[in-house]
C-alpha cells in the first residue's frame, strides 16, 4: 500500500471510531438528577414555650431539577393554640437536603388578610433551615430581595423548632 492510501485508510478508520464513540454517548442515557423532598410542620420557638411562627411546608425537587411546594406561616402569640389573624404564603422554588438538614427558599406571593399590592408580588423571599436531631432546630433568613438569594444552602439554626421534619 502506499502511504496516501495506509493515510486515507487511518483517517477514515478513526473518523469511523470517533462517530461510533460520539454516536454511544448521544444513545447512552443522561445521569438524572437527584430527586429531593422535604416536609416541614410545627413551631418556632424563641424560647422555651415561646412559639412566634407556625411552620408548613412542602416541597420536592424533581429528577429534571424543578422544585414545587408550597410554603404557609402562621403568627402565633406565644403559643401554637393562639394563632394571630395573619399568615405569609409562597412557592417553594429551591430545596436543599444533605443528611439532617434541610433548607428551602420561597417568595412571598401573598398574605392573609392580603396585604400585598400586586406590583410587591414576589420581590421579598424568605429562607427556611432546619435540622433534625435530639432537639430539632430552625433559622430564618429574610425577608430579604428575592433576587439576593443564590440557592440555597443552609442557614444558621438558632431557634428550637417544636414539629416534624421529613428530609429525602
Amino acid at each position: 500500500m502506499t502511504g496516501i492510501r495506509v493515510r486515507a485508510l487511518t483517517a477514515t478508520g478513526m473518523a469511523a471510531a470517533a462517530a461510533l464513540v460520539a454516536t454511544l454517548g448521544v444513545a447512552a442515557p443522561a445521569d438524572a438528577a437527584e430527586t429531593k423532598s422535604l416536609k416541614i410542620s410545627g413551631e418556632l420557638e424563641i424560647a422555651p414555650d415561646l412559639e412566634i411562627l407556625e411552620i408548613k411546608a412542602e416541597g420536592t425537587t424533581d429528577a429534571e431539577g424543578k422544585t414545587t411546594g408550597t410554603y404557609v406561616a402562621t403568627l402565633l402569640a406565644g403559643d401554637d393554640d393562639n394563632p394571630l389573624p395573619f399568615k405569609v404564603k409562597g412557592p417553594i422554588t429551591c430545596i436543599y437536603t444533605e443528611g439532617n438538614t434541610a433548607s428551602l427558599v420561597y417568595p412571598i406571593t401573598g398574605t392573609e388578610p392580603n396585604l400585598v399590592p400586586a406590583p410587591l408580588k414576589d420581590v421579598l423571599a424568605v429562607q427556611i433551615t432546619v435540622r433534625k436531631g435530639d432537639e430539632n432546630t430552625v433559622g430564618v433568613n429574610g425577608p430579604a430581595p428575592t433576587h439576593s438569594f443564590r440557592g440555597c444552602n443552609p442557614g444558621a439554626t438558632p431557634y428550637e423548632f417544636d414539629g416534624d421534619i421529613e428530609i429525602n
